[in-house]
């Protein structure tokens, strides 16, 4: 007498998973100058808001490294030869609903000998 089979587990499809429609990315060449406008609208009020936490994040970083260097005793001048601060070309922004998503990272790399 033979053993019974295991029944085959059955198989059931995935759902398919929708993709998530990201809104369109837009950019703004010079934040700094756009930061330092007057807005004319809410939503221009809003994207300066998002534009000035953004920097604020990407300076506080640099203080935050050079007061590091500082305390390990590396002069003003020695931090800047010694290292450069990398800042992309183009700030991003997405309005995604009612919120605006920024994107601006900056770099802090060593210079090349």
């Amino acid at each position: 007498m033979m053993a019974a089979r295991k029944p085959k587990p059955e198989t059931v499809a995935a759902p398919e998973i929708a993709a998530v429609e990201k809104p369109p990315m837009n950019y703004i060449p010079n934040p700094v100058t756009f930061a330092g406008q007057t807005p004319r609208t809410r939503d221009d009020i809003s994207l300066r808001d998002a534009i000035r936490a953004r920097l604020s994040v990407v300076e506080n970083a640099v203080i935050a490294f050079v007061d590091e260097k500082l305390s390990e005793g590396f002069a003003p001048a020695e931090i800047e030869e010694l290292y450069a601060l990398e800042l992309p070309l183009l700030l991003g922004y997405r309005k995604d609903g009612g919120k605006i998503r920024v994107s601006y990272d900056a770099q802090i790399v060593e210079r090349a000998g």
